[in-house]
């Protein structure tokens, strides 16, 4: 028995070394945190190799220690063989205990790369994330800009096309109107002659009422004459802004006056029964004429030229103003 309660001391002594050992592996435990750092194999690594040289050494000596005790203590047979088969149960169990802890430090190890791993796939995911996101905002501006660069020439382009067109019916309604002007004109001075050549043919009427009758009837047609004269020059002015063109207008107008007080003072004389001493007619035929066809020819010009009614524009192109 005394054999048996020193053996018993013994293992006792013997058994708390894996308690203490169990404690070393114990302070492995902080090692979860390696997945916050970079690099945690090394460090891993380095607890792995001090626990096994560790457990090596307390193996060792207990390993002496039990044989010591089994050869050279004092003690019956039987119970050193009981203490034989303890101690392989014993060492048994240690191998176990250090197998499971290897285990559960490699899974530590293996969970700390498999985080460290899946860490790494994720920033690389945001990376490539990131970097099509630059891409898709990158092209969505270019395609943007290209869109904006398109619409703006084709508004340019429309611009362009709209005044070309407008200035070429205004380039038309010119010249209708100095068209329309001309042949007043003409049809005035035609009236004139009639009024000339029926007043001659009244003087030979000794009825004064007769007289005054019959040019009233021709004095009415040179009024209508004029009227349309009058209503073709406002047309030509609302349509030509040129100054130089306006002078050439009103110089007409003057005409077309003047005209008109020669055809009344024919009027007065013929139905007064005078004879006048001199044929005003052929000299304001002669005017109107000439005077028309310098704002014709002006207009022509003007239209050739592209200087009639222009202003230039922010672009650079002339514009109708």
């Amino acid at each position: 028995m005394a054999g048996l309660t020193e053996s018993t001391r013994a293992a006792e002594s013997s058994g708390g070394a894996p308690s203490n050992n169990g404690e070393v592996g114990d302070t492995t435990e902080p090692m979860r945190v390696a997945v916050v750092d970079r690099d945690p194999a090394p460090r891993v690594t380095s607890v792995d190799a001090k626990a096994g040289i560790g457990w090596l050494v307390c193996g060792g000596l207990g390993s002496l220690a039990i044989v010591w005790y089994l050869l050279f203590s004092p003690g019956e047979l039987g119970s050193k063989a009981e203490w034989f088969f303890g101690a392989v149960v014993f060492v048994v169990v240690m191998v176990t205990m250090w197998l499971t802890l290897t285990v559960q430090r490699q899974a530590r190890y293996d969970i700390a790369q498999a985080d460290e791993r899946l860490r790494r796939e994720l920033a690389a995911a945001d990376e490539r994330s990131a970097l099509e996101l630059a891409l898709t905002q990158k092209w969505h501006r270019a395609a943007m800009e290209s869109q904006q660069k398109l619409h703006h020439a084709e508004l340019v382009a429309q611009r362009e096309l709209a005044r070309i067109e407008r200035n070429n019916l205004l380039e038309q309604l010119q010249k209708q109107a100095m068209i329309e002007v001309s042949r007043a004109v003409g049809a005035h001075t035609r009236m004139l002659a009639t009024l000339w050549t029926e007043g001659a043919t009244q003087l030979r009427n000794p009825d004064r009422d007769q007289r005054e009758t019959a040019m009233n009837a021709i004095f009415e047609q040179i009024s209508q004459v004029v009227n349309d004269v009058s209503v073709e020059l406002d047309n030509a002015h609302l349509l030509s802004q040129d100054d130089r063109l306006q002078d050439a207008l009103n110089r007409v107008n003057d005409a077309v006056l003047m005209a008109i007080q020669v055809a009344e003072d024919l009027h007065a004389d013929v139905v007064e029964g005078r004879t006048p001493e001199t044929n005003p007619i052929p000299a304001v035929q002669r005017l109107l004429h000439e005077r028309a066809t310098a704002a014709r020819r002006l207009a022509w010009s003007l239209l050739r030229t592209g200087l009639g009614d222009s202003t230039p524009t922010a672009d650079g192109h002339s514009d109708i103003a």
